[in-house]
């Protein structure tokens, strides 16, 4: 089969959770925007949603995500007011997808190391949003890692750093960012420019 050029849609969505493990973790909170092909960004506001998380579910948490979800104030915006139920956010987020994307099967799912993301929003209540999306993932990960072994220094110098905020709303936006520079490069690469 060909390759054929796509015009479909991106959901960007990145996830901050008690840990890896989606079996055992869960969704703290997480962060949704849409682009289209050319990383354009369909809706400026986003998603964005703080889940209630119960206190035995954040004592849990090992000591990296205690003390870096502690000192960005997500443990304590678990458990205030502005936080809501994971079935509400889930019901929302696919909401807000429908509304940029009304077909199903079209958008892909991503962001960076995006199949962890993926891995916790196989789980309920977040299946339906999985489900309304491409079985493809988009890693700006996997683009990095090909950078990092086939293009110049001076390429891999000029990729957009990193705040280590570790905020979703923060994450991703800095996701969008490195993969705009990524197409830069085959922007550049189209034309013949080089590196």
């Amino acid at each position: 089969m060909s390759l054929a050029r796509s015009t479909d849609p991106l959901v960007w969505i990145d996830c901050e959770m008690t840990g890896l493990n989606p079996t055992t973790d869960t969704i703290l909170s997480l962060s949704c925007y849409i682009t289209d092909a050319h990383l354009n960004l369909l809706d400026p506001t986003g998603y964005h949603a703080t889940i209630t998380t119960p206190k035995t579910a954040l004592d849990a948490m090992d000591s990296w995500c205690t003390r870096t979800h502690t000192e960005s104030g997500l443990v304590a915006a678990c458990q205030s007011d502005s936080a809501v139920p994971a079935a509400q956010a889930a019901a929302e987020l696919l909401q807000y997808i429908k509304s940029y994307v009304p077909t199903q099967k079209k958008a892909l799912l991503a962001g960076n190391s995006v199949h962890a993301d993926k891995m916790f929003l196989m789980r309920e209540p977040w299946a339906e949003v999985l489900g309304w999306l491409h079985y493809r993932i988009f890693d700006v990960s996997s683009i990095k890692e090909g950078v990092r072994r086939w293009c110049s220094n001076d390429v891999i110098r000029k990729v957009p750093a990193k705040k280590l905020a570790h905020t979703a709303e923060e994450d991703v936006k800095e996701s969008i960012e490195e993969a705009r520079y990524y197409m830069g490069l085959f922007e550049r690469l189209e034309r013949g420019d080089g590196d």
